[in-house]
């Protein structure tokens, strides 16, 4: 399809070439003047430094004083004055005299110009006598306490209403203990300087010019006859080429010489040849893409299909929670995550993967998902179900496998037995500090080999315990430079103080947003599966809450401590005393926490120990909550708490901040509350 041509190839190159020359033209003129004008001031400073200097070396300070202070003339003052005669008829300088600075200007001593002028005072241009005043301006002005001080002065090119254009050059005339009776001043016109430049500037830029337009014209001659032309040529070509009609146009090209339009020439009659071979392929690529597309499609929605159920609604809710998240990549996902319930509170949980992509990998996790969940569902426990499971699997895997870890939590003791086969170790969060990974022994994947012995490994889970799981394709995960994600980008990842305060849900999508972020692309080429499960079983001796820094936290806060308290039997005026105790606290804390952040709020009461001991954890500025109090209600709120509190301990971590308040039991609280237990 032929495109209208708002400005040809041709009229580019000519506009260029033209501006080019100007530019040259231009750049060579100002820097050729800038050189002449230079050296032009230089000579003329020089001569007029020299002429100063001549006069100064033969004048004597002390007469200068004498003439200054007397006015008088005698015959020393008249032969200094033919001598400067002299020197302007020797050396061609337009003006030269001296002058004694004092004040605000100078007084002439001595003056070449024996011209009286129209008014005959140097305003207008006359002689200027023994002992006429002048009052300094502009540059001369400013250099006055130079003058006055006997400095040399850099010559100032200034232009005088009745002189014109001067350049002068001034020397000084000084007693030997560097007092200074006078300057001698040379004057040198500029007013024939100057139309000197004018005229080598308009002789310099007419050859330029001249010259300039010689080189465009015979360069865009040549540019026409060697490339305009061989362009106009291919582009009708290529214009005139519609579905391989126009094919013989390009035959009819005639390129001189052996240059790249030559081979471009050649090319685009070599691409006609391949476009034809192309036009079949592309019909049989585009009916295998299709199918393939159909394929990925079909896939990703058995995926999706495999991924479990809510569970159940629960009175009371369950002692933990659990959430997975399946990222898709832009190739076949062979991952998933599974987790169901169990008899006695009990849950389990998958995450598998096979290695590799493409259909038979995802009919092979589809069987492999549902020979595991069979095998454990029938009542075996989880080391004899995974050994039947690997077995079944080896028979039919035809060389498959799946890496896979299967666990077991009990929801009562907070026991989490599980198996790794093939996959990457769990991560473990103890108390909301930090995410390490655990140590146990990896076992070869489910369907590689049938005499494996599988051996299951435990942890013993607190409130507010958490557990990390992701599949092998995290790992896989390469940054810009070819670095991997895993371990060290989700280690850091995890870590962050805000996400280990975060739900689940979203410590998942702010995991899968960082590793998308390190890929540095939308979709990675493989999908990955994770999961998360935080333990929830409250323990009497010690429990936590996370907290937003808020009226809402307060409130949470309260319902947390009064169940906690009255679990331990603690009641009445002692509970009362320890929830006021904690309410002030937290309110200190919630002047140092940023708006949008966490706290985590513990309560540890020691059997036997008769203590209880309250924290409140997140970023609190490294300030201790009782310290640099600002109003008088906080200041009352620390005295109340340094009063009723037994001991107040304040911990600065890189991580996290700690405010520990210790109370303990009166007698009669203890009494109490041992009758209550």
């Amino acid at each position: 399809m032929k495109g209208k041509i708002h400005l040809t190839l041709g009229q580019k190159i000519v506009a260029m070439i033209l501006a080019l020359a100007v530019i040259l033209c231009v750049t060579a003129l100002a820097v050729t003047y800038r050189t002449y004008k230079s050296h032009t001031m230089e000579l003329y400073q020089q001569q007029a430094q020299h002429t100063a200097a001549i006069l100064a070396s033969q004048l004597d300070p002390d007469a200068l004083d004498r003439y200054y202070e007397t006015g008088t003339m005698d015959e020393d003052y008249y032969a200094v004055q033919q001598l400067i005669f002299d020197v302007v008829e020797s050396t061609g300088v337009e003006y030269l005299y001296v002058v004694r600075p004092h004040g605000t200007g100078v007084t002439f001593l001595f003056d070449s110009d024996m011209e009286m002028g129209e008014g005959g005072d140097y305003e207008t241009g006359g002689y200027c006598a023994l002992g006429t005043y002048v009052q300094l301006e502009g540059a001369f002005a400013e250099n006055m306490d130079r003058f006055l001080d006997g400095e040399e002065v850099e010559p100032i090119v200034a232009r005088d209403p009745s002189f014109g254009w001067l350049l002068t050059a001034m020397k000084p005339v000084l007693h030997e203990n560097g007092a200074v009776a006078g300057y001698v001043m040379a004057d040198m016109d500029m007013n024939g300087i100057i139309g000197e430049q004018k005229s080598f500037l308009v002789i310099c830029g007419s050859i330029l010019a001249v010259l300039t337009a010689a080189f465009a014209a015979i360069y865009l001659f040549l540019a026409r006859r060697s490339l305009i032309q061989p362009i106009r040529q291919l582009t009708q070509a290529a214009q005139a080429y519609e579905g391989g009609s126009g094919s013989m146009a390009f035959r009819g090209i005639k390129i001189r010489g052996s240059d790249e339009l030559r081979s471009l020439a050649d090319a685009f009659q070599m691409m006609l040849v391949e476009i034809n071979l192309n036009n079949m392929e592309h019909q049989e690529v585009a009916v295998r893409e299709q199918r393939l597309e159909s394929e990925l499609q079909l896939t990703r929605a058995l995926n999706v299909s495999l991924l479990p159920k809510a569970l159940p609604p629960r009175e009371g809710g369950y002692p933990f929670e659990i959430r997975g998240r399946l990222e898709q990549g832009e190739e076949l996902a062979c991952c998933f995550y599974d987790y169901f319930l169990l008899e006695g509170e009990r849950l389990c949980l998958l995450l598998g993967e096979v290695p590799g992509h493409g259909t038979p990998q995802v009919i092979y996790t589809v069987m492999a998902q549902a020979t595991i969940k069979s095998q454990i569902r029938s009542g075996l426990s989880l080391t004899a179900a995974l050994t039947a499971a690997n077995q079944q699997l080896y028979e039919v895997g035809n060389g498959l496998s799946i890496q896979v870890l299967a666990g077991v939590l009990d929801g009562i003791s907070g026991r989490f037995t599980y198996i790794n086969a093939g996959q990457r170790p769990p991560l473990v969060m103890r108390s909301g500090e930090h995410y390490e990974w655990s140590r146990e022994r990896v076992y070869d994947p489910l369907g590689q080999n049938e005499n494996v012995v599988y051996q299951a490994e435990e942890l013993e889970l607190r409130q507010g315990d958490r557990l990390l799981f992701h599949s092998q394709g995290l790992d896989r995960l390469r940054g810009g430079k070819g670095q991997a994600f895993a371990p060290e980008g989700l280690h850091l990842a995890l870590n962050e103080k805000s996400v280990r305060l975060a739900g689940l849900t979203d410590q998942l999508e702010h995991l899968s947003a960082a590793a998308g972020a390190f890929t540095g692309r939308s979709r990675a080429a493989q999908g990955y599966a994770l999961m998360a499960l935080e333990y929830r079983r409250r323990d009497r001796a010690q429990a936590h809450c996370l907290l937003t820094p808020d009226d809402t936290g307060s409130e949470v806060l309260t319902d947390f401590l009064r169940g906690q308290l009255e679990a331990n039997g603690i009641q009445g005026g002692a509970m009362a005393r320890l929830l006021v105790l904690a309410d002030e606290l937290f309110a200190l804390c919630c002047r140092r926490a940023p708006r949008d952040g966490r706290l985590m709020a513990e309560c540890a009461i020691p059997p036997g120990e008769q203590l209880v001991i309250l924290r409140l954890r997140g970023d609190l500025g490294g300030i201790s909550p009782l310290e640099e109090l600002e109003d008088e209600a906080a200041e009352h709120a620390g005295a109340f708490i340094r009063k009723h509190c037994d001991r107040l301990l304040f911990e600065h971590t890189d991580s996290m901040d700690t405010a520990t308040v210790v109370k303990r039991l009166a007698a009669e609280e203890r009494k109490q509350r041992e009758e209550l237990v």
